[in-house]
């Protein structure tokens, strides 16, 4: 027989003579085998149009030998059914026209008599004319397996009728008046009154009356369009509507018009577009009174400029509020620009509020407001909120006034422009900033190969602000490794072994206070880098009022790896294809596994099998000999072997008999290899492979 796979201590071949099974080194011959099945089951025993149903796999190794592979399974969904989703421990599944494809890792095999987590698919059942009168769904399992017989299960399940399809249409106006001039909403909501499922999308046409402009359209899921006074509204509904269910409110925003266009009420009509059970529901009109007290008022805008009234003290930041409202008779139309004059000592940092736009040049701060649906009588435009940094005393003085105004030209400008006058704290204004810096490591010790972290703390010992940014350099000493930098702020690289790390510290840095802690990760390399002992010391770049204590270090031991042999490893392998009457050769790999240091001379013996006899050896710093069939090689080792490392490959060129010689009558032959460190036995590994003609 003849196998020409590479052989190794993960994979076990076992080997078969001829006439039937023999047994090699306790294995058997022929392997055992993985042997695959799955069945599909239906949760039900019937299944409705235009509803969802559920299918269960359930994969089982009916084999003798573990299954050890990624499992798949295949699912092409008959004609008129939709994948809607999938749940089971491990598996992941995607769909592709109508084909779903399910993985499970199978990490930690599959053992004879096992069985995966079930994999429960969950899909939606369409119409009779897609589905016909039964569903027929079949699944098929791949893993490579050699029994097909159970590749492949099907299930059939019947389909019954359900109701009809009936959708509804309700139009509402909120508020109780539409007010000329004004912006004001419709809300239209669709809803299934019928006994069976909507599907399909769901469009919506809406004519306005004279005097109403369309001004937008939301709603989740909502597209909305309009032209020449058509609003034309559609819905995907893509996961059907069930009976009783509505889809989201559909809400448009108008614009009403004079009182001459629209007269002294609005009646609008929407239609549901549906060729459903029952066409008497799909239209729905509202007739709203318009407000006629309004009509002839005037837009007033009024501004209103607060702050919490808490004093502030120099070099802190603080916010001020500004609200715009229309106290007239009738809604304010366009845009709304708002200007703030900073006064001295008083620096811009931003500004936000719902629509506002915010800009600042010079220490004048400008923001606008589209006001799109115009500013109906008593409401207010969302509050923007300016925030700012406060300067020294000197600057401010013991006050801060300051003004904002409306550029509006409405009714009355009297109420166009607001004032507020905010105290400076003036305690403690005469200190100085010092900053200091401590860097220190949790852990007692290190060794070589770990990965540590050191924390540095940076906080203000003055009794000043410290302002502005605050760069950290740190050099690491030999045989330390940036690997990355993290804190609240903090912006960290690396450059030749000099990580730079930076606080913007925006709100400056109070007495007493401390920065977010920044955190190195760092590896440590051998004991010939770093010696017997880390010393790494921060510093921090800053001109304050103390420099002694802006420079902090810390000593870390480290401890040298233990020194012992018990971890080493070997594997031996097939160096190729064995044939009769031809030379072949053997692999052997020595490596030491664990944190360790394993000195002095290392051997490996290798009893040969008959009928294979030594031939040579190579392999750098090998040295080998044979005598009576036993090859022992020999390795000085003399630098040691530490963890993650190994010797070079010891490769025995061997020569195999030639058939009519070779001993035992058999193809299949193993061979093992031991190894020894000081003369004392650490590990084995054996190979078993065949001899092909």
């Amino acid at each position: 027989m003849t196998d020409e796979r590479p052989i190794n201590r993960r994979r076990v071949l076992q080997t078969v003579g001829v006439g039937g099974a023999i047994s090699l080194a306790g294995c058997t011959w022929p392997p055992r085998q993985c042997d695959l099945s799955v069945t599909k089951a239906h949760v039900g025993d019937t299944v409705s149009y235009g509803t969802a149903t559920e299918f269960e796999i359930t994969v089982c190794n009916d084999g003798d030998g573990t299954c050890e592979d990624t499992v798949t399974v295949t699912d092409d969904l008959p004609s008129g059914v939709t994948y809607a989703g999938d749940t089971g421990t491990d598996w992941n599944c995607t769909e592709s026209g109508g084909v779903v494809t399910c993985e499970h890792p199978n990490a930690n095999g599959l053992s004879p008599g096992d069985c995966l987590p079930t994999l429960t698919l969950a899909v939606d059942v369409g119409s009779p004319d897609e589905v016909g009168d039964v569903v027929r769904n079949c699944v098929t399992v791949e893993q490579g397996d050699p029994n097909l017989s159970y590749k492949t299960d099907c299930v059939t399940v019947p389909v019954t009728s359900t109701g009809e399809c009936d959708l509804s249409i309700s139009k509402a106006h909120r508020g109780d008046l539409a007010v000329p001039g004004s912006a004001s909403e419709f809300e239209i909501t669709v809803c299934n009154e019928g006994d069976g499922l909507c599907r399909g999308p769901v469009p919506v046409v809406d004519s306005l009356p004279n005097g109403v402009t369309f001004l937008a359209g939301s709603g989740s899921g909502w597209s909305v369009s309009e032209s020449g006074g058509v609003v034309g509204a559609e819905h995907p509904n893509s996961g059907g509507l069930a009976p009783g269910d509505c889809l989201p409110t559909l809400t448009l925003e108008v614009e009403i018009g004079s009182i001459d266009e629209t007269g002294d009420a609005i009646r609008n009509c929407a239609s549901v577009e549906s060729d459903d059970a029952d066409s008497t529901n799909n239209r729905d009109c509202i007739s709203v009174p318009v407000d006629t007290d309004t009509v002839g008022g005037a837009c007033d805008l009024s501004i209103r400029k607060e702050h919490d009234g808490e004093a502030v003290a120099p070099g802190g930041t603080t916010e001020f509020q500004i609200t715009v409202c229309n106290v007239g008779g009738e809604s304010c139309r366009g845009s709304v620009p708002v200007v703030d004059s900073l006064p001295s000592g008083v620096t811009f940092l931003g500004g936000s509020g719902s629509g506002w736009s915010v800009s600042e040049t010079g220490g004048v701060v400008t923001a606008e407001h589209p006001n799109s649906g115009g500013l109906a009588a008593g409401d207010c435009l969302p509050t923007l909120t300016l925030e700012v940094e406060i300067g020294s005393i000197d600057e401010t003085g013991d006050a801060v006034r300051n003004c904002a105004s409306i550029k509006f030209d409405d009714a009355n400008s009297d109420n166009n422009q607001s004032c507020v006058s905010v105290p400076i704290d003036t305690t403690g204004t005469g200190g100085d900033c010092d900053l200091s810096i401590e860097k220190v490591h949790e852990a007692d010790s290190v060794a070589p190969g770990d990965t540590t972290e050191f924390e540095i703390t940076v906080c203000n010992d003055g009794d000043g602000l410290c302002r502005g940014p605050v760069p950290v350099i740190d050099a690491l000493p030999s045989g330390v490794t940036f690997l990355s930098g993290s804190g609240s702020g903090w912006s960290v690289s690396e450059s030749g072994g000099v990580v730079s790390a930076e606080h913007q510290n925006s709100g400056g840095l109070a007495p007493g206070d401390c920065l977010p802690t920044l955190t190195l990760e760092v590896e440590i390399g051998s004991i010939d880098e770093t010696g017997d002992a880390i010393r790494n010391c921060a510093s921090i770049e800053s001109d304050d009022g103390n420099a002694r204590n802006n420079r902090s270090c810390v000593s870390v031991p480290v401890q040298p790896p233990q020194a012992s042999c018990d971890g080493l490893n070997i594997e031996k392998t097939t160096g190729g294809q064995f044939q009769y009457g031809q030379q072949s050769s053997y692999e052997i790999d020595v490596c030491m596994l664990q944190e360790q240091t394993c000195d002095g001379q290392i051997t490996v013996t290798d009893t040969l099998p008959g009928g294979i006899s030594f031939v040579s050896a190579s392999g750098s710093g090998w040295n080998a000999s044979a005598s009576g069939g036993t090859v022992t090689a020999t390795h000085p080792n003399s630098g040691g072997l530490s963890a993650g490392q190994c010797l070079p490959t010891l490769v025995l060129t061997v020569a195999v008999a030639p058939v009519d010689q070779f001993p035992g009558g058999s193809d299949g032959v193993q061979n093992c290899a031991q190894l020894s460190a000081d003369g004392a036995f650490v590990d084995e590994d054996c190979v078993a492979h065949v001899i092909t003609n």
